[in-house]
């Protein structure tokens, strides 16, 4: 039988990227009391985490402005910059600025339920404290829902054929991800806490580009 892939392509189109990276220069055990330390009246019941658990998001979400965060801020701004070259951004036409940050703290038996971030570029889970068995950061396909059939059986597993990808948690590790990309957790099944910084992006045109577009 003639091969009649051998001078064919397969293209592999519209891919989602998704960073996941390690970031050792943080104090994870400063930044947990820093976070267990924040006033009673900035943390709150998070609509999305079902379950026993408590967030900042809505009362305390400028975490990035605070002096006890600044290391884990600087270091996500490297990752995030590096993060923006890759999927091709032009960053000398515009500035990556975090517009929001806050801390989940997930009981045993809670978990997220599927979103999006609106109103925002990247964003982005770093884990502070995450036990085993907490539960993994679940993305889901943006394709799945314009799949109007598909092969009922698959031989092997490929880009092709993903319907979502799972993400471990792990103590110091952040993942960065398109904000429109739908997302959820599994639930804590650890004894444990677990403690989430999370966090928001938006790109702002220089005005030195604004100055040029204006001209032209």
């Amino acid at each position: 039988m003639t091969d009649t892939t051998a001078t064919a392509e397969l293209l592999s189109l519209f891919p989602t990227g998704i960073l996941v990276a390690s970031i050792p220069e943080v104090d994870n055990a400063a930044l947990a009391r820093a976070i267990r330390s924040l006033p009673p009246a900035s943390t709150q019941a998070h609509g999305l985490i079902s379950g026993d658990g408590v967030s900042t998001y809505g009362t305390g979400h400028n975490l990035h402005k605070r002096p006890e965060f600044k290391t884990l801020v600087d270091a996500l701004g490297l990752r995030l910059t590096g993060f923006a070259r890759e999927l091709g951004a032009d960053l000398d036409r515009m500035n990556l600025l975090m517009a929001d940050c806050w801390s989940n703290i997930q009981q045993p038996g809670s978990h997220v339920v599927q979103h999006r971030h609106p109103n925002s570029i990247i964003s982005g889970a770093y884990y502070v404290e995450a036990p085993v068995n907490c539960g993994r950061i679940v993305f889901e396909s943006p394709l799945d829902s314009h799949r109007m059939t598909d092969f009922p059986y698959y031989a092997r597993q490929t880009p092709f054929a993903m319907k979502r990808y799972a993400v471990d948690p792990l103590p110091g590790r952040v993942v960065l991800f398109p904000s429109w990309l739908s997302h959820r957790t599994e639930v804590n099944q650890s004894n444990a806490e677990r403690i989430v910084v999370s966090f928001n992006v938006s790109a702002h045109i220089t005005s030195a580009d604004r100055e040029r577009s204006r001209a032209g």
